[in-house]
């Protein structure tokens, strides 16, 4: 079964939710493997206490770049006209292409009267897999210093999840999504069974969130909804349900034991299993496991 954990903004304890849910999920049924969707700023695996043991590796061979064959341009400049990306430029009767800025569009090709310009296909970044500290295999990935973050790098990271849950016949395997609703959250509902939605009780949250729910309703997802600092606004937190229009499996309030664990790389569960708010996450994530697995 795969759960996507994800928010439509960021910064509302998304990652929170997501690491503590896997490491519920290894302690009650003994099989779950995650994976970090946020490749342009992965911190699953940081908040699962780190790699114990990297599983494998491998590089992602998605981007493209354009270059030139100066035996063929005429210095037109019609590519110049057409790029939005700036990334090309002339200097001394010559057109070069900055790689940093190029998007691999293909707009100049297309234009070139001389056929001068052609794609190449370059590294996007890598992925990896690695068994945390808390002992849950974590598939996570790097995306490449001004590379695009695309949805494919996504879709490769949870199909080789699924390849490790059958090697550790895993049940369960936890996305935690990107912040907001681009190709890369599209990627990550692509096939999923189940969206748990984290919010908070503010105004821009409540705004990302809705367009989450949205979008979940496209992918015929069951959707759960949890409140996280709910006591930054309780008015507000108590209409949380009805302005998503989904079943809201409980609140969590602010507490700074949440910062404590994360600044110390151990889930909450695992760090103060015996707190209060330890107590109250984990009785949401078994109303979760209820409604999942039997409703």
């Amino acid at each position: 079964m795969e759960i996507v954990v994800a928010s439509g903004k960021g910064g509302t304890g998304k990652t929170f939710v997501s690491s503590n849910l896997s490491l519920f999920l290894r302690e009650k049924c003994k099989t779950v493997v995650s994976v970090d969707a946020d490749v342009e700023a992965p911190d699953l695996l940081i908040a699962l206490g780190g790699p114990k043991k990297i599983l494998w590796s491998r590089e992602i061979f998605e981007s493209q770049k354009a270059r030139i064959d100066y035996f063929k341009c005429t210095l037109c400049g019609e590519c110049l006209n057409v790029c939005t990306f700036y990334a090309l430029r002339r200097k001394n009767d010559k057109i070069f292409i900055i790689p940093e800025f190029c998007e691999g569009c293909g707009a100049c090709k297309y234009v070139c009267p001389e056929k001068a310009i052609s794609l190449y296909t370059t590294s996007t970044g890598r992925l990896y897999a690695a068994i945390s500290m808390t002992d849950i295999p974590v598939v996570t990935g790097d995306l490449n210093i001004g590379e695009r973050n695309m949805g494919h790098v996504v879709y490769e990271a949870k199909e080789s999840a699924k390849e490790l849950a059958r090697d550790f016949q895993s049940k369960y395997i936890v996305v935690d999504a990107a912040p907001g609703i681009g190709c890369t959250v599209i990627s990550s509902l692509a096939g999923a069974d189940v969206l748990l939605v984290v919010s908070e009780p503010t105004t821009p949250s409540l705004k990302g969130a809705k367009r989450l729910v949205e979008l979940s309703k496209h992918f015929n997802i069951r959707t759960f909804g949890i409140v996280n600092k709910y006591d930054l606004n309780e008015t507000l937190s108590d209409r949380v349900d009805k302005i998503l229009n989904i079943p809201i499996l409980g609140k969590i309030r602010y507490d700074t034991l949440v910062v404590e664990s994360y600044t110390q790389m151990i889930p909450l569960l695992k760090y103060k299993p015996r707190s209060s708010i330890a107590c109250e996450l984990s009785g949401i994530f078994e109303r979760f496991l209820e409604l999942i697995d039997y409703g």
